[in-house]
């Protein structure tokens, strides 16, 4: 009885089980009651009075609708009614019918709270790449190398590291416009980043090579979990792959490592709009400056990857005329996309950026790197005013070449309170061309205060213009946040290898150190400078002990600004330069050479054991003679602490790092422990 109630129920009316349907209280058919839960017109008395069945004889209604509806129990039901189809305007197929499934996705009726319950709708997986790879559009070499055909042309999503060698026709990838002209262009796609989409021309023959510098920078995983299953894992479904491949092609979500937070590399029809108009100011013979400022995680670093890349491969319509070199002025010292975290530069790219940060912490020095500085901090918060003076000075360098080529600058996401000002201020010293701010809702106060720096220049000098921000509504992998990013782009630079294009797995406690000599007439630098914050001379050796320092290039005296006082600090005396007022050395007269990991300091011998990827073998007076006493300065500010560097030796002996204490008592013991074991380590020789 209890369950004839519910499917009385079900069909809207609530009266006892045996009293007759009155007029007042009609029995509505299942199709009637769907037709009123959508608001539409209930059909006509004579269809809802007389149901025809297959044969179309009419048969009598029945006052007890369990025996007319075909349920789950019941789907072979002698007496069926006439239901109706509803339009429905959306083209997409019902996957329910296609799956055979025998619930149609309609709502019904709660058979508690006569309220509707929404239909389980099962989504159409979506296609990443369009290729359908056969054996004429699809081939594989034994030496890994893959070559696409694709006649109608194609998009493809390729997760991992590989090389793009355009046979015939054309292609784009992050902007980059690739013909059969150029050469490899190499590419790292890990899921940690937006995944770049390669998009291919009629006709066009595409090589995809493997990475030859994959191996070692996957093998840092073994040091640090951040590093792992960034990769592809798997083989593609249905395409023929070995093992070792370096890359694979994503064509549906099944392709996808499990737990990955995927997204591809999206430019809103916005930033298309704005990047071919920069594109054609650039070709009216000019030399652009494009000032990108916007919140953080705005796009800025986006927008000007993809505006540099169309920069240089854009050849103006002449097919055969070569790559043009761009700059970048690269000074978010929290996320720069050339160097170390804590480091501004100026960079010249003959060739298309097609990698992460982490993957290109730094580039060859004097052919790329034309010129850095060490902020000592991820945030320009330590010393407004010797962030200015950097990037002037950066900038000055760029007005002095010879050639004139377009140049991008990418700032910090400060964009409040002082940050304001430092935009500011930045905006008129170096006159840009166009100030692109990546964010259309504000703040006003930015925007104004934009403008206002904007206004105080030449009429006409300096174009303002909005753009949305990227979309961030996806959820980010731990792996994507700002400190992880930094975590790995610091652990990338100190593993690199000459000539900075590959990297050692060998944990850095295994890596025989350089030793510097602090005492004595051919001591290898002058002293240590700390910036902002000043230690006490007792505590220095364990203020700098296991801690980044930057290696700073004294090119004239007047860089020091009066700090000519040294004095020997603590018991291991190593030299300390004074500096009660905190000041900074003067970036018009230093560089930076690079940045520099303490390994341990020996007391008994005098020398300091550094870790650096940076050749500074002709530099130190105590490795080999060169700058000498007065050419060299370690700074020691506000670098991240690398404690990543603490347990990459336990991380390679598969010991589990984490929790609460643990097996080593948490991060104080492993600390402990490896500065124990980094002070023995002094019979290496670099």
């Amino acid at each position: 009885m209890a369950t004839h109630n519910k499917r009385r129920k079900l069909e809207g009316v609530d009266i006892p089980p045996k009293a007759p349907a009155s007029p007042a209280t009609p029995v509505m058919s299942a199709f009637a009651a769907r037709q009123q839960l959508w608001g539409a017109p209930s059909p006509t008395t004579k269809t809802e009075s007389t149901p025809v069945n297959d044969d179309s004889t009419p048969v009598k209604k029945d006052s007890t609708p369990a025996k007319t509806i075909p349920t789950r129990r019941n789907k072979r039901g002698t007496v069926k009614e006439q239901v109706s189809t509803p339009i429905n305007e959306d083209p997409t197929p019902d996957l329910n019918q296609e799956r055979g499934d025998s619930i149609p996705p309609t709502p019904i009726l709660s058979p508690l709270l006569g309220t509707p319950i929404p239909p389980v709708i099962r989504e159409r997986q979506p296609q990443y790449s369009s290729l359908k790879p056969h054996k004429k559009n699809y081939q594989q070499k034994p030496d890994g190398c893959v070559v696409l055909k694709t006649p109608d042309g194609e998009r493809l999503v390729i997760l991992g590291s590989y090389g793009i060698k355009v046979q015939q026709g054309e292609a784009s990838v992050a902007g980059a416009q690739l013909t059969p002209l150029d050469p490899v262009q190499w590419v790292h796609a890990p899921h940690c980043h937006a995944l770049p989409v390669l998009r291919t021309s009629e006709d066009a023959v595409v090589e995809l090579h493997p990475h030859p510098a994959a191996e070692g920078l996957r093998q840092l995983a073994r040091l640090n979990p951040a590093f792992g299953k960034l990769w592809n894992e798997m083989p593609t479904q249905g395409v023929p792959s070995k093992k070792d491949s370096t890359f694979q092609i994503l064509f549906s979500p099944e392709d996808v490592p499990k737990k990955v937070a995927f997204q591809e590399l999206v430019s809103p029809p916005e930033w298309n709009k704005k990047l071919a108009a920069l594109i054609t100011a650039k070709r009216k013979g000019a030399s652009p400056i494009f000032f990108l400022c916007g919140p953080k995680s705005s796009g800025k670093s986006t927008l000007g990857k993809l505006l540099a890349n169309r920069l240089i491969t854009d050849r103006a319509g002449n097919k055969n005329a070569p790559w043009s070199p761009i700059y970048i002025l690269d000074i978010d010292p929290g996320q720069p996309e050339f160097g170390p975290p804590g480091v501004i530069s100026l960079v010249k790219l003959t060739s298309p950026n097609l990698q992460p940060p982490f993957c290109h912490p730094t580039l060859e020095p004097v052919k790329s790197i034309i010129r850095s500085h060490a902020i000592a901090a991820v945030s320009p918060a330590l010393d407004p005013e010797h962030f200015i003076e950097c990037v002037i000075d950066l900038f000055t360098t760029y007005q002095t070449l010879d050639e004139k080529s377009p140049m991008v600058v990418n700032t910090p996401g400060w964009i409040q309170g002082l940050g304001l000002d430092i935009l500011s201020d930045l905006i008129k010293a170096i006159k840009p061309t166009e100030v692109v701010y990546m964010s259309t809702e504000g703040p006003e106060e930015t925007i104004s205060g934009l403008q206002s720096a904007i206004f105080s220049l030449s009429p006409g000098q300096t174009a303002f213009s909005t753009l949305p921000s990227q979309n961030t509504t996806e959820i980010l992998s731990p792996s994507r946040i700002p400190l992880s990013l930094r975590t790995m782009q610091a652990m990338s630079y100190f593993h690199l290898l000459p000539p900075l294009t590959t990297w050692n797995p060998t944990p850095l406690s295994h890596i025989p150190p350089w030793r510097v000599r602090y005492t004595g007439s051919d001591r290898g630098f002058k002293g240590v400078l700390c910036y902002d914050y000043q230690p006490t001379p007792s505590i220095l050796s364990e203020a700098i002990n296991g801690m980044i320092l930057a290696l700073v290039k004294i090119e004239d005296p007047a860089a020091m600004r009066g700090l000519d006082t040294v004095v020997e600090a603590g018991r291991e005396k190593i030299p300390l330069i004074d500096n009660p007022m905190g000041k900074s050395l003067d970036p018009k007269f230093s560089r930076l050479v690079g940045l520099v990991l303490v390994r341990g300091v020996d007391e008994k011998r005098g020398e300091l054991q550094v870790l650096t990827p940076v050749d500074v073998g002709g530099l130190m007076g105590g490795m080999g003679g060169g700058a000498g006493e007065e050419g060299l300065v370690l700074v020691m500010g506000k670098f991240d602490t690398p404690s990543w560097s603490y347990t990459e030796e336990l991380g390679c002996m598969g010991v589990r790092i984490g929790g609460r204490g643990g097996r080593f008592g948490g991060l104080g013991g492993i600390w402990g422990g490896i500065r124990e074991l980094l002070g023995k380590r002094v019979d290496f020789v670099g």
